[in-house]
């Protein structure tokens, strides 16, 4: 006899008595799907009568589609979405029904069911449907209170007491007055984000985001420091000891490293433009969001909260589109109400690994438009006449809403457009950008294309490789791979490495990482140049995959295994000042071997 309690499962109203069952009928269920969808729906019908299986029938299905939702990243489901669908169907090439799925009803049939089930936003259970839109109770948590964080920031936004006459000269010496009949982007962003407690500095790779972030980190200082004096780059701020408290953070040690990289090239570059007392000031240490709102080892928690507030001024979030949700509100609570928050992202990139994209969500393209008093602000400071110069006239009136809506404006948001390290007019720029608008037809054409697909010295920039991997990676691995078992230089066997990557979609299945780095080294066994797959060998590229900050590596990082002069195999690694660590390999992290890698690791 079983000892199960008396559920909806065996309670014979459910269309599936267990899992096997339900992976019969619907295409790329799960088990955490089921059992989520299982579980949620006995305790929203449980100690009520069942008088209509149809009810239950439906939302269990509807629960599972949310599931597969929190799988593939959204923080909810909107219904309208499945409403009239059937879900979980699949047919194979010849047209032959595998998985027969479930119909969901029309919209408001499936609202009537819900609505009965009382999981509004005040009630108690795990889900909360609200405007034709499904939760999962922590997510819409999670949600709502990141929105009032950021929506308070933005309602609070103007806490710069300063003259605006002051803040015009800052502008000024950062970026001296040209002719130009473009907008500058950059001067617009840091003009635009020094009287805000909340601003987001978006743009694609090469545009200058951190070039940009620099300059607005020197106007705050010396915004801060000078309320009287002159803020000349060759002059000193007397800044009284009243230095504003930066704090410089990337969601991966990786990124952290790499934004620490690219802020001290930044300094650099600006010595003898901006005062040296400014710069000095400028952090370049950046660090990771959990070990900034430090980490409780085995806890989901964190030693900053609501109750102990970080003690920043200015917080600099780099790579924002890989930051989630939880993580992000998590960030927004041990804040001070103080504190300004600068987000510098690409919303054009992979969205984070969880729940939710932050960037996408607060950076909403086309941009919505700034308000009549930010354009007078910006027109004011940066001494430009914006409504005359055609890339900024989109800005000047509002995305139009339905008519019960209020005009809504992005006043926090700049787009830097114009990239200096890639000018996206080649054959992969246009593909990456037909594929970002969604245009398949046009992405097909481009690869193609001959005219698309060469680059000035001829070469294919852009080929379609057929499925069999076979016939085309043996001859990639000859040109890319094979050189650095010949070359004598560790030097030259990295500057062979960064040529080429095999960048893969996933980590397994036949054209995943694993499976790839298999055939890479086969291949190279064949050649007599290794003789086990599973031992380490020269010229051997790694991956490291878990922080150490003792020894300075990161998730992420790319080295070598080389003989030393002693013919020891060590581990080497670029450092950001051109010299080279060797590691013993004993003494690293996680490693995988890297000639293919992940699209999210590049």
């Amino acid at each position: 006899m079983s000892n199960e309690p008396n559920t909806l499962f065996n309670a014979g109203v459910r269309v599936y008595s267990s899992f096997n069952q339900a992976q019969k009928n619907i295409a790329e269920i799960t088990p955490i799907d089921y059992f989520f969808a299982k579980e949620v729906t006995d305790a929203l019908f449980q100690n009520l009568p069942i008088s209509n299986p149809e009810q239950i029938n439906v939302i269990f299905h509807v629960l599972l589609s949310l599931s597969q939702s929190l799988r593939n990243g959204h923080s909810c489901l909107n219904l309208s979405s499945i409403a009239g669908q059937r879900v979980g169907f699949h047919s194979d090439e010849l047209g032959l029904v595998t998985h027969h799925g479930f119909i969901i009803p029309d919209i408001d049939i499936i609202v009537e069911y819900l609505d009965e089930r009382e999981i509004a936003e005040g009630d108690n259970n795990l889900i909360v449907y609200k405007q034709g839109t499904l939760y999962l109770r922590r997510y819409y948590e999670f949600e709502s209170e990141l929105a009032s964080y950021i929506q308070g920031k933005l309602i609070n936004s103007d806490i710069c007491l300063l003259q605006q006459e002051q803040v015009k000269d800052c502008i000024e010496t950062l970026f001296p007055k040209q002719e130009e009949l473009e907008v500058d982007w950059q001067k617009i962003a840091v003009a635009n984000a020094i009287n805000k407690n909340f601003s987001i500095i978006a743009g694609g790779p090469g545009t200058g985001k951190t070039y940009t972030v620099i300059k607005l980190l020197a106007a705050l200082l010396m915004l801060e420091g000078n309320s009287s004096g002159d803020i000349s780059p060759n002059n000193t701020i007397n800044t009284g000891g009243n230095l504003l408290r930066i704090a410089l953070v990337a969601p991966t040690g990786k990124a952290a490293q790499r934004l620490s990289e690219s802020i001290v090239n930044a300094i650099d570059g600006f010595k003898g433009k901006i005062a040296s007392s400014i710069l000095d000031e400028i952090p370049t240490d950046a660090q990771t969001l959990h070990r900034l709102l430090g980490v409780i080892p085995n806890s989901p928690n964190f030693k900053h909260h609501q109750n102990n507030l970080l003690p920043v001024d200015v917080l600099l979030i780099d790579e924002v589109s890989m930051v989630d949700l939880a993580l992000m509100t998590r960030v927004f609570r041990a804040l001070p109400k103080h504190t300004k928050v600068i987000m510098l992202g690409d919303a054009d990139q992979l969205p984070s690994v969880s729940v939710g994209s932050v960037l996408a969500d607060v950076a909403p393209r086309p941009h919505p438009g700034y308000s009549p008093d930010n354009i007078g602000y910006l027109t004011k400071i940066t001494g430009d006449d914006l409504a005359k110069k055609n890339e900024f006239k989109a800005l000047l009136k509002p995305v139009k809403r339905e008519s019960n809506k209020p005009k809504f404006f992005a006043d926090h948001l700049v787009f830097l457009t114009k990239s200096r390290r890639f000018d996206g007019g080649g054959g992969i720029g246009l593909l990456a950008k037909s594929v970002i608008s969604g245009q398949s037809d046009i992405s097909w054409k481009l690869l193609n294309s001959h005219a698309h697909s060469v680059d000035e010295n001829g070469q294919k920039t852009l080929t379609i490789l057929n499925n069999d991997i076979d016939s085309w990676l043996a001859n990639l691995v000859k040109q890319y791979f094979e050189p650095m078992f010949t070359c004598n230089d560790i030097n030259e066997a990295f500057l062979l490495l960064s040529k080429f990557r095999l960048l893969c979609a996933t980590r397994q299945g036949e054209f995943g990482v694993e499976n790839l780095n298999n055939k890479v080294k086969l291949l190279l066994m064949a050649k007599g140049l290794l003789h086990n797959i599973d031992t380490l060998y020269q010229a051997q590229p790694i991956m490291i995959s878990e922080n150490d900050y003792h020894l300075g590596l990161f998730n992420g990082d790319v080295g070598i295994l080389w003989r030393n002069i002693d013919g020891h195999l060590m581990a080497v690694f670029e450092t950001s000042s051109h010299d080279l660590k060797w590691i013993m390999p004993s003494r690293l992290p996680t490693f995988t071997t890297v000639y293919a890698m992940t699209i999210h690791k590049t």
